[in-house]
């Protein structure tokens, strides 16, 4: 069955692509697949552990991720000046080391027109899409993701600045307190807006606000009880980017409350909490800079901070920094090093749990991508307590982790 669909999804892009001749299409995607082995993993298996600080959204990425590929095309079905119409779709894929298998799902289907509202810039869309992420490559942490099905306008003129406005629908998971093997769904509504485009510190400001309602709570009051759930969420984001004296860098602001605390990352509404509300903030600066025709270095930082409002819920706070210098001996060589160290503080114990990493990487390489890269990563874990799911921690005897990585692998965007 998984060949079948495959096959066919190859079978719709050839056929798409084909219609390059007569009217304009993109091939897009990203991509890294290759060899990734431990001779001391936790599952005595060869297969690595990626390490992260036990409670951390996510971890410093290079050396320390498996297999992945997203594939995708947008064709122009319409154009007569300004107005244009377009579908796009977009797969992604995922390798299960456990059980030697490729996983498939639909990550973006949608259909834009653009030239509305008498503008040249406006544009209409509906389907499953990305809205416009925001994420610290080094950590693979998309923090501001709001990603789903819906509709949206994006780049409506008001002036000097652009708005944009998006709604989608997710389907969010809660627990069932009277089987508690029983995962259910309820629907949220997450409506968003921003208004971007705001020339200030010699960059530009990004300002935005999204919100989540649950649509329909009959069903939540018979698996949760009422009172034992909140209805809606929130998050405001200030984003900065700049660049001066040879640096790119991101700087953003995020608060967020009610069944939004956990902010909206990585898409879907998977990490909205509906039965444990709270609020939070988060602090993110993350770029890179060029320090002469040899040297670069891109660098990340991040802070959050999360309070419960039920005294039954725990609260955490978390801290990432990492560094990736890298040197190009060459245009066909380069040689990196990421260094990246995690801390999570829970409310209720004392102890942290923190883990630290290091990659070295070579990579070869004609021309922006492919990339080549042989790597060697170790890395150490130290877990004094378990989040079992969000808000709950758990206490456990101590562990230390520490492990190597070797791989080879490609990677590739375009």
């Amino acid at each position: 069955m998984k060949n079948n669909y495959l096959n066919k999804s190859l079978i719709a892009l050839a056929v798409c692509c084909s219609f390059g001749a007569q009217a304009s299409t993109d091939f897009f995607g990203y991509a890294r697949a290759g060899m990734h082995v431990s001779p001391d993993g936790q599952k005595g298996n060869g297969h690595p552990d990626y390490i992260r600080a036990e409670g951390a959204p996510n971890k410093y990425r290079l050396g320390n991720e498996d297999d992945w590929a997203e594939l995708g095309i947008r064709h122009d079905m319409y154009e007569n000046g300004p107005e244009r119409a377009e579908i796009g779709f977009m797969m992604g894929t995922w390798h299960n080391p456990e059980t030697r298998s490729n996983s498939f799902t639909i990550m973006q289907a949608w259909g834009q027109m653009y030239g509305i509202l008498g503008s040249d810039k406006t544009s209409i869309w509906a389907g499953q899409r990305y809205t416009r992420n925001i994420a610290d490559d080094m950590l693979d942490f998309k923090y501001w993701d709001n990603s789903g099905r819906g509709f949206g306008l994006r780049d409506i003129e008001a002036g000097s600045v652009l708005m944009d406005f998006a709604t989608v629908y997710n389907n969010v998971a809660y627990d069932d307190v009277n089987n508690p093997d029983s995962t259910r769904r309820s629907a949220v509504l997450m409506p968003e807006f921003r208004v971007h485009g705001i020339d200030v510190l010699g960059g530009n400001l990004t300002l935005g606000a999204n919100y989540a309602y649950i649509i329909d709570d009959t069903d939540i009051k018979k698996h949760v009880g009422a009172g034992n759930y909140d209805r809606d969420g929130y998050m405001f984001t200030v984003n900065h980017k700049a660049s001066f004296a040879g640096t790119y860098n991101i700087f953003t602001v995020q608060m967020n409350g009610g069944i939004g605390v956990g902010g909206w990352h990585d898409g879907e509404g998977e990490l909205l909490n509906l039965t444990t509300p709270g609020t939070s903030y988060r602090v993110m600066n993350h770029g890179f800079c060029t320090i002469n025709d040899a040297w670069s270095c891109q660098y990340s930082l991040a802070y959050e901070n999360i309070s419960m409002d039920n005294s039954s819920d725990d609260g955490k706070d978390w801290f990432a920094a990492g560094i990736r210098p890298k040197y190009s001996w060459n245009k066909y060589l380069q040689t990196e090093v990421e260094l990246g160290y995690q801390l999570v503080n829970s409310d209720r114990f004392d102890d942290s749990n923190t883990s630290w990493k290091a990659t070295l990487s070579q990579k070869v390489h004609f021309g922006t991508v492919p990339h080549i890269r042989f790597y060697a990563t170790y890395a150490e874990a130290e877990t004094n307590w378990e989040e079992q799911s969000f808000g709950k921690h758990v206490a456990i005897a101590s562990k230390d982790i520490d492990s190597w990585t070797f791989g080879v692998q490609f990677e590739a965007w375009w």
